[in-house]
């Protein structure tokens, strides 16, 4: 059973030769294994296992230097793949209680370069692909161009006239590996050219004519050279192969086990099985065994019977009684086929199950007659006892079928007795079914020793195969006898001879029978409705957790839809400064044209303009204001930071800093010569006339003289700063514009990602610098450098180059769906 549900053969052969553990380390290590592979299965399925070859004596070939085959190397290629597509499959949406199966996945190493390379090259077991290499594929080439030379000589032979009568059929084939035509036996002196066959009937021979033996032998030379190139390139695999050979063992033995694994697991899930709870420890006194509706997996699922029964701890013994065909020797060998599922790191079929660490288990069931040993049935029984006696002890567990049968009743019952007592002592952990009505008295008499019994129904006169504990059964000899058409007189001349003692005795167990069938009937109703009960829980439980879930969503999609709000304002804010920053370069443009024409009037007009630019700035700088405000107020954690007008940050102006301290200028009388910042424009400017009657003054902007209120000036409280203020702004617009334009080529030029495959290391760390100044121009926050695996000499030298450069913030390998260890993924700094 459980090596049909293996993939590979070598994982089948594992299943067929299963043995129990006696370790209570190694079969917790197996319920684990079992366990998570079960999580797994139910939550994303079965890994997609490959029937793995056994590569040991390939690999081992590979690493001496020999030439594997076509065939070989395919066998390697599956066992790659396999590797690589179980990586991924365990690799994510793995479950928290699966740690053992995901180390075990993590610890695959896919050899994708050289899974790739053998999948190029080779079709199949005989054929080898052109894309192989290109001198393979040029000779092929050559391969065909020289037979359309041959076919075109041969055209004149077996198209034309002049050969009927000496052609036996106008086609061409080949012998030797050579171009010939069929000729006339008696013709062939007349068709110059050499002989290579005859045929069958020996009227014809095939003729290789004499203008195509140049032709032919020159195919003949490519086709050895084809053969030379490709032992070249199956030489060249093999070596490739044979250094990664631990690799490759190693994944067999991981891809095995995997295998194995999830094989325990869909068995689990077919049988409806459960993971059972150790108890006691290998060497130490086997503990308790419980099951509860336990289902023997040997038996037609739709016909079983479960069967529950605990015992252990205290009552060391069970002694099962009840009719023939009861279902005693089926308990008895469910018992000891669930101790070994265990021990085996197999989950048990049942509802529930706690069950022994045993360091042996020792069963004497069924008849085991032998005429060459002339062992009869009491004694092929008691040969068996007679060891288990000897060798039980506390760490075992012992399943006695039919206890002293098979001999005189009286002798055969006091034997029985005798032995249960004797592994008693010994610390045994007993099960055994019986008719004896001794030993039901001895198991009622003595301590640890426990009843129970194969339930009959009477009505019937039929078994129901369900285990009672606690009270001894009757065998029901008179009452099966009598429905199977014994005389009534016989039946009660039998209940006459029975001892008096041992009737008194069966009418009580009749009647304690009677009452443990009542008392289960209301258990039943009381377990039904518990059932009931714990169903109605886990309905509300369920119900609660898709109420929090439902919860979460809308959380979930409230924070998107403030991520929106956030970034649209964040849009409007980014086209209000946008604005504002045109608004000034219009009013810097306007000024320096006009002057430069030496326009007088419109440069008079242009303060009162530059005016009017003003306000409109100033609502520009209102509407990002109330922008940001909003952004503020919709998601204080999804907001991106404010935005800082440029020009009023830390950034470097000539030659000083754009957040030095300011003064309002409406607290003293502002006078020629001060340096001021106007509100609402990236601008600094020089005072040209002190405040007229209105409270306005002169200032030099660059080369604009405008008339603004002293209330929307700032004082700049920098000494020395007149002439910085001069040079910048008449330089500020030239720059920024010749900037703007950078930046905006590099960004629709530059590409997310930069491919170096096949490059020198030097060549390449020059082309990633180069690369990341322009990706830092382009505003871009996180590049791929795809270089690829190979021997790992491109990657860790950019990854080298990376630690030390100014740009990368940090960086990483990719993602199994970004390219893994393939790419780098880089992320840009800010600064």
């Amino acid at each position: 059973m459980l090596a049909e549900r293996t993939v590979s053969g070598l994982a089948a052969r594992i299943a067929q030769s299963l043995e129990p553990a006696r370790d209570a380390h190694e079969i917790t290590k197996g319920q684990t294994e079992t366990a998570e592979a079960v999580s797994v299965c139910l939550r994303k399925g079965t890994p997609p296992f490959s029937d793995l070859p056994d590569l040991g004596l390939v690999l081992a070939q590979a690493a001496k230097g020999g030439c594997l085959t076509m065939k070989n190397l395919l066998s390697v290629q599956v066992a790659l793949s396999s590797a690589r597509r179980v990586r991924a499959f365990l690799s994510s949406d793995m479950p928290e209680d699966a740690a053992l199966i995901r180390k075990r996945a993590m610890a695959l190493a896919p050899q994708q370069d050289l899974e790739e390379r053998i999948a190029r090259s080779i079709l199949s077991d005989t054929e080898m692909a052109d894309s192989a290499s290109q001198t393979l594929a040029h000779i092929r080439r050559g391969i065909e161009a020289q037979h359309a030379k041959i076919r075109t000589s041969l055209a004149k032979y077996i198209t034309g006239t002049t050969y009927d009568n000496v052609l036996m059929d106008k086609v061409v084939t080949m012998r030797n590996g050579r171009f010939v035509v069929p000729v006339k036996q008696e013709q062939a002196g007349r068709f110059p050219g050499i002989v290579h066959d005859r045929s069958n009937s020996g009227q014809a021979v095939f003729i290789e004519p004499e203008a195509v033996v140049n032709l032919n032998n020159k195919l003949r030379e490519l086709a050895l050279e084809e053969e030379a190139e490709i032992e070249r390139i199956l030489y060249e695999l093999s070596g490739h192969v044979g250094a990664v050979r631990e690799d490759i063992l190693y994944n067999q033995d991981l891809l095995v086990g995997l295998d194995f694994a999830f094989a325990k697991a869909n068995l689990a899930l077919d049988m409806k099985a459960t993971a059972p709870e150790l108890t006691g420890s290998a060497g130490g006194a086997a503990d308790v065994l419980e099951i509860v509706q336990g289902r023997n997996p040997l038996i037609d699922a739709a016909k079983v019977v479960p069967t529950s029964l605990a015992f252990g701890g205290k009552n060391r013994i069970l002694v099962v009684t009840g009719p023939n065909t009861g279902g005693k020797t089926v308990t008895l060998k469910t018992v000891g086929l669930f101790i070994l599922m265990a021990a085996s790191g197999l989950q048990v079929p049942a509802a529930r199950a706690r069950l022994p660490v045993a360091e042996r288990v020792f069963a004497d069931i069924g008849d085991e007659q032998s005429i060459e040993q002339s062992l009869s049935t009491f004694s092929s029984h008691m040969k068996n006892i007679v060891e288990i006696c000897r060798e039980a002890g506390p760490g075992s567990v012992v399943l006695l079928d039919e206890l002293g049968a098979g001999t005189d009743p009286a002798e055969g019952a006091a034997l029985a007795v005798a032995v249960l007592e004797t592994l008693l002592a010994q610390g045994s952990l007993v099960m055994a079914t019986t008719h004896y009505t001794e030993l039901k008295k001895f198991a009622v008499a003595t301590d640890g020793v426990e009843n129970a019994s194969m339930e009959f129904d009477v009505a019937t006169l039929s078994p129901t195969y369900r285990l009672m504990m606690g009270n001894p059964g009757r065998s029901n000899a008179f009452e099966i006898a009598e429905h199977l058409g014994l005389g009534s007189e016989v039946v009660q001349r039998a209940r006459d001879l029975l001892a008096g003692e041992a009737v008194t005795f069966d009418n009580v167990m009749a009647e304690i029978e009677q009452d443990r069938t009542e008392a289960a009937r209301a258990r039943a109703e009381a377990e039904w409705r518990r059932a009931e009960s714990d169903a109605a829980a886990l309905r509300l439980e369920h119900e609660t957790a898709e109420a929090e879930r439902k919860a979460q969503e809308i959380i979930a999609k409230a924070k998107e839809k403030a991520k929106e709000i956030t970034e649209d304002a964040g849009i409007e804010a980014q086209e209000a400064m946008e604005e504002l920053k045109g608004l000034i370069r219009e009013a810097r443009t306007r000024g320096v044209a006009e002057g430069v024409a030496g326009d007088r009037a419109k440069a008079a007009q242009g303060p009162a303009d530059a005016g009017d630019l003003l306000q409109r700035a100033d609502g520009a700088k209102k509407r990002l204001r109330k922008t940001k405000a909003g952004t503020n107020g919709s998601s204080a954690m999804d907001s991106p930071p404010p935005v800082k007008p440029a020009g009023f940050g830390p950034a470097n102006d000539g030659g000083r800093n754009m957040d030095s301290p300011v003064k309002p200028a409406n607290d003293g009388l502002l006078a020629p010569g001060d340096i001021v910042r106007i509100s609402g424009m990236d601008s600094e400017g020089e005072v040209l006339e002190g405040p007229d009657a209105s409270g306005k003054v002169r200032v030099l902007i660059g080369t604009v003289r405008m008339t603004i209120p002293t209330e929307n000036l700032a004082r700049v409280d920098i000494s020395g700063a007149r002439a910085g203020v001069r040079a910048a702004a008449k330089n500020r617009g030239r720059s920024d514009s010749r900037y703007a334009k950078i930046v905006v080529r590099k960004m629709g030029a530059c590409s997310p990602s930069i491919d170096l495959h096949g490059m020198p290391l030097d060549e390449a760390e020059r082309l990633v610098e180069k690369y990341l100044d322009d990706a830092i121009l382009a505003r871009m926050h996180e590049v791929m450098i795809c270089h690829g695996r190979g021997e790992g000499i491109l990657r860790e030298g950019i990854r080298r180059m990376l630690k030390k450069n100014k740009h990368a913030a940090k960086f990483r390998a990719g993602d199994f769906d970004e390219g893994g260890d393939g790419v780098t993924i880089v992320t840009l700094s800010n600064k």
